[in-house]
């Protein structure tokens, strides 16, 4: 008789100032899509800033800022214009164990727009998986979530690998009633500082 084996939980991410992330994000029936480079800048206990910068010569660097569990706190969609969360933008919880499930409802504001927008987020870590990307293959969990705002429902599917501190996959398949639409966005390389 074989005893089942249970993974380790997994820790909060360390990520470094420094570390470095290229992503590509296209919609499912494209070959290529936006590619972004996340280089981080600043770690601190109240967690971590990015920049993020598009393949383009002149495109502009925009930050965002992630607690301590790189859940989204803030993201800016111009220079010095951001669209804040609170709470922050929950796609992970530590430490991580398959099983853990999480529901959180997320305020989100626009600066120089009035009002809010609330998001409702349910997640669920499924388990440890392979996933393979244009980066290679990481032994990352496998999340699956569903995000409801406004008349959107979006159902998610993200793998988090302890490795690179972040999600290195992700899927999100967004039905309103105007239409559906598949996104999906991959680790392209990972450079450690």
């Amino acid at each position: 008789m074989s005893a089942t084996v249970t993974p380790t939980p997994v820790p909060a991410p360390a990520p470094r100032v420094g570390d470095r992330w290229l992503f590509e994000t296209r919609l499912a029936h494209k070959p290529s899509g936006i590619r972004l480079l996340h280089e981080l800048e600043r770690a601190d206990a109240a967690g971590y800033v990015a920049r993020v910068r598009g393949a383009a010569a002149d495109a502009p660097v925009l930050r965002q800022g992630f607690d301590r569990a790189m859940n989204r706190l803030w993201r800016e969609v111009e220079p010095g214009e951001a669209i804040h969360y609170a709470p922050a933008f929950a796609l992970f919880r530590f430490p991580m164990h398959a099983g853990l499930r999480w529901t959180v409802d997320v305020q989100q504001r626009q600066d120089g727009f009035p009002g809010v927008n609330r998001v409702n987020i349910a997640a669920n870590v499924i388990g440890p998986e392979t996933v393979t990307t244009p980066g290679g293959s990481f032994e990352a969990w496998r999340i699956e979530a569903e995000h409801r705002a406004g008349d959107a429902r979006i159902e998610t599917v993200y793998w988090y690998s302890p490795q690179v501190h972040r999600s290195v996959r992700g899927e999100e398949h967004t039905e309103t009633p105007r239409g559906r639409s598949t996104l999906i966005y991959e680790l392209l390389e990972w450079l450690p500082a």
